[in-house]
């Protein structure tokens, strides 16, 4: 019965992921895309468009892969470690493709009237460095998990 509530798991994970990194980025950028302030439209360009969502997406499905992995993985074993790892390495490269993709500096032209910039790169910066951490983290996870092998199953059987 371990294994199905395991893969049931991951599945629920793996469909917040998809929320949170394709879903609402997708439904954000649209809604901005289309958004009229004073009566003027704002013009976002199509090639700009495309280009975000495409990168948002592709890296937002390799996230909700590695997370069914992480979370399909019974807990302290050296694959959930392993996954969790790669996985927030993928979220560094999501966050990154923000700034590849154009999406942490969007220019906006109001038709008639003028434009501005939108530049959200900081943010980003800041976010890397709380992944940093946490991948420092992860990396002690697979290194305990490695070294107490023994010990994690023995707790293991006793449950």
């Amino acid at each position: 019965m371990g294994a199905v509530k395991n893969m049931v798991k991951g599945f629920i994970f793996a469909a917040i992921y998809v929320v949170t990194t394709i879903v609402i980025p997708m439904l954000l950028f649209s809604w901005v895309r289309t958004m009229v302030v004073q009566g003027l439209p704002l013009d976002f360009e199509q090639q700009d468009y495309v280009s975000v969502i495409f990168w948002l997406t592709a890296f937002g499905l390799i996230i909700s892969g590695c997370a069914f992995f992480t979370y399909s993985s019974p807990k302290q074993s050296i694959r959930r470690g392993v996954f969790a790892l790669i996985q927030v390495l993928v979220n560094c490269l999501y966050l990154w493709s923000y700034k590849f993709s154009g999406a942490s500096d969007i220019t906006f032209v109001i038709a008639d009237f003028g434009y501005f910039t939108l530049n959200i790169s900081q943010m980003i910066l800041v976010y890397m460095g709380v992944y940093f951490l946490t991948l420092v983290l992860k990396v002690y996870d697979i290194i305990d998990f490695s070294i107490n092998r023994e010990k994690i199953r023995e707790d293991r059987m006793k449950a």
